[in-house]
């Protein structure tokens, strides 16, 4: 045991914490200035304000202009107040106010930031994932230093809760310092070369540093070779980061002659994320965003023998062309770092020591792309359609980890149809409405629900419905008539109770997923609401409407098996839920009888729900073992008890 302390010990000392950061030039105790209080009225935005003198300008700290502070026209979680800081500054802290010599005060809020305003992120603190503690009463001061802080030019104020006796209202100032950065943009094949001095000495300590923003989840964002194929390798794979030492010992077996480091999961989310190693011949210390791992590489001499030089953005060849056998990064790099060397302000000066090759460029673009998260069963996003086009044609992105969910919907021109795309069993389903057809189901791809991000297209025209995932095609014909496009397409979540809810909504009869314990355990399921005067929920089955049993031998039954679209907890929960259910099994027959003749044995049965067998059809009741015919008396012959007993050669 001493001897494992011993090492433990040894790595710590000899890997301490590291406090530098390239981006920041102040010290962190003078990035303290206000940022907010000298901005223009311009820089403060809002969901809404109560009045002129209410509006976002108004909301500085200390200030009594206006009506005293923010207040949005109506107090609910869907406000908030966005500060523009002009450019990208370091935030270390923030502090609120309500409303002055008011009743309006925020008593909790949640904190985003973005780079460019539109893709956000919610700040977290450790001790809290509720948010930041906000005030108890109009016009004293709640300052919080955050924890780790932060880079972004906009800043989002959520208020959670707020004074019961009164209204949403906030004074704030947000404290930090110019952040000063360098970027890097790699635009698809393309890499940045940094080649040592030629007077290099190898140190002691080999530290890199940088950060990343991509929305591909795989690349590399750096890469050190030796010359006998031993490698130092920093990559996104899938999502997550793998940093990977290989000794290029051909004679040891592939798991000895490899060391990998995995951290983190989903980084292609289009935030910036920090990246910190530190190498000690075999001890590394490596650090994503705020979590550090320490591991020891197997102890082989490759891992020392390196070249001098470093590639970000990708892999050269030999022959310095860029190699494809893993896929080049296309993103943005933020003061990458080698041992306190600028690596960006090199290459913007043509030092020789750089080789660019491919679309290498020194600022990081805004993304046209948004992505959007559906926090629960209820949230939905719903987006105008090209109303009366005779065509319907979607493509987007998605990724979860979850096997079911509702994906997209909408409703085709003048009640002509329905469709409903969404996912069951990571597989996705496509549930198809047309008046006087009963719902059709095509299905593709499988495994979706791996996190990771998968492209779908849906389109329909005339007589076919077109549904692509990846390189899954599926293909739907479609009753001939012409496809006109609805005006709502709704992604996300839409589910209400019951279909007596969407009724209330104004929703016509169609395909609609609901959950019927809202948000208890149980999942949504997709069924046809029936509007007439009241609403009915029908769930549909897998089966065909209409099962053909040919004649078979004595003793050899010919089994059906309806499966329906919901589970039996599902089910259980729709019917507690109903003022009145039904289900209907029709059987038609010729020349077959449903008891035998001789002992009165049943021929036919069916069982429902919990098993049991049941010999009662359309129109009958339970346990009395006879069709309607016979409760009513009126079968064909006193002597049956369904007319299907009759053994007549005629349905």
């Amino acid at each position: 045991m001493a001897s494992v302390a011993g090492a433990l010990l040894c790595v710590l000392l000899l890997l301490p914490a590291h406090t530098w950061s390239p981006g920041a030039a102040e010290h962190p105790r003078d990035c303290d200035a206000p940022l907010a209080s000298s901005l223009p009225q311009a820089s403060f935005s809002s969901s809404s304000e109560l009045s002129s003198s209410h509006g976002a300008g108004f909301a500085r700290l200390n200030r009594r202009d206006g009506a005293g502070g923010w207040t949005p026209l109506v107090s609910d979680k869907y406000q908030w107040l966005q500060i523009d800081l002009g450019e990208r500054m370091k935030v270390t802290s923030v502090a609120t106010q309500g409303g002055y010599g008011s009743s309006n005060w925020v008593s909790n809020y949640l904190l985003m930031f973005s780079d460019g305003g539109r893709n956000w992120k919610q700040y977290r603190r450790e001790e809290s994932i509720w948010g930041f503690p906000g005030n108890t009463n109009a016009d004293s001061v709640v300052h919080y230093r955050l924890q780790s802080p932060f880079q972004a030019r906009f800043l989002r104020f959520l208020p959670v809760a707020w004074n019961p006796k009164g209204r949403i209202g906030m004074r704030i100032e947000v404290y930090g310092c110019v952040y000063r950065s360098k970027m890097v943009y790699f635009d698809g094949p393309s890499v940045l070369l940094y080649r040592f001095d030629k007077k290099f000495v190898r140190p002691v300590r080999d530290v890199i540093s940088l950060k990343f923003k991509t929305m591909q989840s795989n690349g590399i964002l750096l890469h050190r070779e030796g010359q006998h194929g031993n490698h130092l390798t920093l990559e996104l794979i899938e999502g997550k980061l793998v940093f990977s030492l290989n000794s290029g010992n051909a004679n040891l077996p592939s798991t000895k002659a490899q060391s990998n480091l995995i951290l983190g999961s989903l980084l292609d989310d289009q935030h910036w994320h920090s990246v910190y190693i530190e190498q000690l011949n075999t001890h590394i210390n490596f650090t994503l965003d705020k979590y550090t791992q320490y591991f020891q590489a197997k102890e082989h001499s490759g891992y020392l023998d390196l070249n001098s030089e470093i590639s970000f953005g990708g892999i050269l060849t030999v022959g310095r062309s860029l190699a494809f056998s893993h896929k080049s990064f296309h993103g943005c790099l933020e003061n990458p770092y080698y041992n306190g060397v600028d690596i960006v302000e090199l290459a913007k000066k043509h030092k020789p020591q750089i080789l660019i090759m491919g679309n290498v460029t020194f600022s990081c673009p805004q993304s046209q792309i948004v992505p959007v998260t559906f926090l629960n069963s209820r949230s939905c996003l719903a987006l105008p359609g090209n109303s009366g086009k005779n065509k319907v044609s979607v493509t987007f992105q998605f990724r979860t980890w979850n096997k079911a969910g509702h994906l997209l919907s909408s409703e085709f021109w003048h009640g002509s149809g329905k469709f409903v795309l969404f996912l069951q069993d990571g597989k996705l389903k496509l549930s198809l409405f047309q008046p006087e057809e009963s719902i059709r189901n095509i299905t593709a791809g499988s495994g979706l629900n791996d996190g990771q991000w998968h492209s779908v297209s849906l389109s329909a025209k005339w007589n076919h419905l077109v549904v692509v995932v990846g390189d899954d095609t599926a293909v739907l014909p479609l009753v001939p008539m012409l496809i006109v496009s609805g005006n709502i397409y709704y992604f996300g979540a839409l589910y209400e109770q019951s279909c007596e809810a969407h009724k209330y909504r104004g929703n016509s009869s169609g395909l609609y997923h609901v959950d019927v314990d809202g948000s208890g355990p149980l999942g949504s399921f997709l069924v046809y609401c029936n509007m007439t005067d009241t609403a009915w929920t029908v769930v549909p089955h897998g089966g065909p409407d209409t099962v053909t049993v040919s004649g078979a031998a004595r003793g050899l039954a010919h089994s059906t098996t309806f499966a329906y679209g919901a589970g039996a907890g599902q089910l259980r929960a729709a019917v507690v839920l109903a003022e009145r259910c039904e289900q209907q099994l029709v059987l038609s027959c010729r020349a077959a009888q449903l008891t035998d003749a001789q002992d009165g044995s049943p021929l036919s049965w069916w069982s429902g729900r919990t098993n049991e067998t049941l010999m009662y059809w359309g129109g009958s009741q339970p346990d009395a073992q006879r069709c309607t015919c016979g409760l009513e008396g009126n079968c064909s012959g006193s002597q049956y008890h369904c007319n299907c007993d009759a053994d007549w050669n005629a349905w």
